[in-house]
């Protein structure tokens, strides 16, 4: 009777680290996955804000310059805001090719991405070979009390 409990607690136990190790190494990877997700935003908004600030510079150059040639610089403001309306037809045409499959690529990279500790089959090996050996020890030292109890006998 006494070999079942120490069978269960060695199991109980093996179980529990099995367990303990999963839920730190989930933990890890949502850190990880989220880390890298808000820097990949964090890095798309800083690009962004960067072009936009580009794309106003540009654009004043530019109704400066359309302004000179057809002497109006009311005009030339009108022109470039029609581009500017075509370019975001041409966007809004295009958003699910161009953003949403982007950021759906993006995030299931995110998900998807593999890391060496994500391998649940390498854990389960380890659970599996501590728990064998945990048994190895308690059947050799079984052995040695029937041993001791019939040397005794």
């Amino acid at each position: 009777m006494e070999e079942n409990k120490t069978i269960l607690g060695i199991l109980s136990s093996t179980i529990g680290e099995y367990l303990s190790v999963r839920t730190d190494d989930f933990k890890k990877n949502i850190v990880t996955g989220l880390s890298v997700g808000f820097s990949r935003i964090l890095a798309v908004l800083v690009i962004t804000l960067v072009l936009l600030v580009v794309l106003g510079v540009f654009a004043f150059a530019f109704i400066v310059l359309i302004g000179e040639e057809i002497g109006s610089l009311s005009g030339a403001a009108f022109i470039v805001a029609g581009v500017y309306i075509i370019a975001a037809i041409i966007l809004i045409l295009l958003r699910k090719r161009l953003f949403v499959n982007m950021f759906t690529n993006l995030f299931s990279g995110i998900i998807e991405e593999e890391s060496p500790s994500d391998n649940w089959k390498t854990l389960l090996l380890m659970f599996v070979k501590n728990l064998r050996g945990n048994l190895d020890l308690l059947v050799a030292k079984a052995k040695n009390k029937k041993t001791y109890h019939q040397d005794q006998k």
